[in-house]
């Protein structure tokens, strides 16, 4: 798992213990949110950059998303400058009969 998804998860003090920890040793116990972990290190695979051609259809997708996101927002923003948005306030709600259902 990725350093910035452990962090994500389990907070960036537990990410860092597991930094200090050597492939194939046991750190722990570890303390995250989530309460104390005791975790084997297995590898650590350095990060590498890929390829475009290996992530093109993702960033495609991110990026077509990210566009439709600022068309909406712009959308709304064009139809709430037509209208006058009143927001009421509901009335204090009257007290409910007294136990027995009899009301004086």
């Amino acid at each position: 798992m990725p350093l910035r998804e452990v962090a994500r998860s389990f907070g960036d003090d537990f990410a860092q213990e597991l930094m200090k920890t050597e492939p194939g040793q046991w750190a722990g116990p570890v303390e995250s949110p989530y309460g104390l972990h005791l975790v084997l290190v297995r590898e650590r695979v350095a990060a590498a950059l890929p390829e475009l051609s290996a992530i093109r259809p993702q960033v495609e997708r991110e990026f077509a998303a990210e566009r439709r996101k600022k068309e909406l927002q712009s959308l709304y923003e064009r139809l709430l400058a037509k209208y006058t948005v009143e927001i009421e306030k509901p009335k204090a709600a009257t007290p409910a009969p007294a136990a027995g259902g009899k009301t004086r």
